[in-house]
């Protein structure tokens, strides 16, 4: 009976992509000239791609195990490529015992960074399928694993990952899942708790992330408790984070926002204009452009003209940064940019040098 492999992408299973190392490393050793080590090369990444991305089948892997084989016997001879044989067939024999698991029904057995990774990669097939829910739900056992695997000395998100060899993704799906309890949360009032929860547990485990980082998961905190109409408590987040990062207008902004822009909230413009205003006497205000535009939205929207007028008249624009909870500035559309989407394994178009679908993936699609 042939093994019918799943069509669909499942887990970057990182102990089997390991144990094909030697295979590449046995010919690397070999210092073939550079034409015929691509050759040799290209199968080897065909058959790690189909390990990392999951789906695939024995069958396959032993027909470009076959092919590599025959390759670099073919490129130095049967006693030089020995060393290489070895090593396929020490693959090979870890193969057979993965894909023995598979046919009998055995859970394959994840090391904690292999389940992590699982689980991010699930999140974001989930948010593929518009699926917020389970993507939250994924993406919340995956960080119960990084609070399993975090240690006190790893103060940042990028120490983490540094650390255990992950990709770069920690910072981009734990900012997505901020954005996405939100979402979740405004038809299951406890994925709000599950924000506040996540925001506090995260700048707790890294508390030497940027300031922007902590202004964005501090606001998550002052709105996620304002949704569940705790706006006590909320006044009393926003009061403590500007109070911390004063130099921080997104801080202003998003308190000020609930007194106008928010679901529900009464449009109270002046209590929303003295937060914002508020923010206008710090002489080194970063992002004044951003602060002074939602003072320009307010004054339109509240038919105060002559605010209006003298505010044309202000400020000068300060450093900018990206923002992912509700209220914040989202990235350019596809279209602004005037080119394709990359495919989900290529380098992402903004240069960050991560996977597609651990960066812009998600926010193009939005």
């Amino acid at each position: 009976m042939r093994w019918q492999p799943s069509n669909e992408p499942v887990r970057y299973d990182r102990k089997r992509v390991a144990t094909f190392g030697p295979v590449t490393d046995a010919i690397g050793r070999l210092e073939l000239p550079l034409i015929r080590f691509r050759k040799l090369n290209g199968i080897c990444n065909a058959l790690a791609m189909q390990i990392e991305d999951g789906g695939d089948s024995p069958e396959a892997n032993r027909l470009l195990l076959d092919g590599l084989r025959a390759a670099v016997i073919h490129q130095v001879g049967e006693k030089a490529a020995a060393p290489v044989v070895s090593a396929i067939e020490a693959f090979q024999r870890s193969e057979a015992e993965h894909w023995a698991r598979i046919r009998s029904g055995a859970p394959l057995l994840l090391d904690p960074e292999a389940q992590l990774d699982d689980l991010v990669e699930k999140g974001c097939l989930a948010l593929e399928r518009r699926d917020a829910r389970a993507a939250c739900d994924h993406w919340l056992a995956a960080w119960k694993i990084v609070q399993q695997l975090a240690r006190p000395d790893l103060r940042t998100a990028s120490a983490f990952y540094k650390h255990y060899g992950l990709a770069d993704f920690l910072d981009n799906w734990s900012h997505t899942l901020l954005l996405e309890l939100y979402n979740v949360g405004l038809s299951d009032p406890g994925y709000h708790e599950r924000r506040l929860q996540f925001a506090r547990e995260f700048l707790a485990q890294f508390p030497d992330e940027p300031p922007e980082t902590h202004v964005s998961f501090i606001r998550a905190q002052g709105e996620a408790l304002w949704e569940l109409g705790r706006r006590g408590d909320a006044e009393a987040v926003y009061a403590a984070l500007v109070a911390r990062f004063p130099d921080e207008a997104w801080g202003y902004i998003g308190w000020a926002d609930h007194y106008w822009l928010w679901r529900g909230s009464p449009k109270e413009y002046a209590r929303a204009e003295a937060i914002m205003t508020r923010a206008l006497a710090r002489a080194q205000l970063h992002d004044r452009s951003d602060l002074l535009e939602r003072l320009r939205e307010l004054y339109t929207e509240s038919g105060q003209r002559d605010k209006l007028e003298r505010l044309h008249k202000e400020g000068a624009p300060g450093r900018t940064h990206p923002h992912i909870a509700v209220s914040s500035q989202a990235a350019p559309p596809r279209s602004a940019r005037q080119a394709p989407p990359p495919g989900r394994n290529d380098p992402c178009w903004c240069g960050s040098g991560k996977k597609y679908k651990r960066c812009h993936l998600q926010t193009d699609r939005a």
